[in-house]
């Protein structure tokens, strides 16, 4: 889809894009070839820029493109810089009014890495600079800041939300509300959220349980596990809405967790707390 994209161009936005595809310009390669032809469409300085995203994309710059496309329109990245993603989710507790992360999942589709406060947390600073594009939920107002201002981590700005994604396709809600839209189910972890894993890391830090913290990562990667299975569904949406739907779009599967949840651990915390339901308590940036 990055090569049918024009609306990266200054001074041509999603109308004009699509009287560009209308005159028979479906990608950069035809503009290039035949643009001059429709200089009301694609003026000379717009062939320039073609020439310069034929380029950039070459050497596989998506910061590039990030700054240039709509943040609307991040989704067209996962054509060419998906099997460079990173997707990412954080779990966090609250100290003396201080935001704090605990634990950090990290999956690209093949591997999945977690890190842990006291740790190995740090270690994610350098591990994502793998990666060319970040995948979240919320993370440009919840996972994103806090990442960058508690490690001080260097960030792709090449970055797809899937919550602003999502939503612009009529899926609404939180990630977990989002998954069940699309009939995905977390077995042993369903019904926990984002506050119940606040109690997890507080049960673990306070016993040194490990299953505690083994809880914690396992309901924290199901998070990223779910992510692919959603970019799929949300990617093939978008397309629906532009001439290129036609291209096939494979929805992986939810990889296994090699993290698991222990029961009685989460029958302990409930117990303690009286929680029976847990989504009243919900963590509102993920849901």
């Amino acid at each position: 889809m990055l090569i049918n994209t024009f609306c990266h161009i200054p001074r041509i936005g999603n109308i004009k894009e699509r009287k560009i595809w209308e005159a028979g310009i479906p990608t950069w390669k035809d503009a290039l070839s035949n643009g001059q032809k429709y200089p009301k469409l694609l003026s000379k300085t717009a062939l320039q820029t073609l020439e310069e995203s034929t380029e950039r994309l070459h050497y596989g710059e998506a910061d590039w493109f990030a700054q240039c496309l709509p943040k609307t329109e991040t989704w067209r990245l996962c054509s060419h810089f998906g099997d460079k993603a990173a997707f990412v989710d954080i779990e966090t507790t609250n100290d003396d009014g201080e935001i704090r992360i605990t634990t950090i999942a990290l999956y690209d589709g093949k591997r999945l890495r977690t890190y842990v406060q006291g740790r190995n947390l740090e270690s994610f600073c350098d591990d994502i600079q793998e990666y060319s594009l970040l995948v979240t939920f919320n993370g440009r107002c919840f996972d994103g800041p806090i990442i960058e201002r508690e490690l001080q981590a260097q960030l792709p700005k090449a970055h797809v939300d899937l919550r602003f994604v999502l939503r612009s396709v009529g899926i609404t809600g939180g990630l977990k509300a989002c998954e069940r839209r699309l009939g995905l189910s977390r077995d042993e972890l369903e019904g926990l959220d984002g506050y119940f894993a606040v109690l997890l890391w507080h049960e673990y830090q306070t016993t040194g349980d490990e299953r505690a913290l083994e809880t914690l990562l396992a309901y924290n990667a199901a998070d990223v596990l779910s992510m692919p299975v959603l970019l799929a569904h949300a990617y093939e949406a978008k397309l629906m809405e532009t001439p290129f739907h036609g291209t096939p779009v494979t929805c992986p599967k939810i990889a296994e967790n090699p993290h698991h949840p222990h029961e009685e651990i989460i029958q302990r915390i409930r117990k303690r707390f009286g929680l029976r339901f847990l989504s009243q308590w919900g963590d509102h940036s993920k849901g």
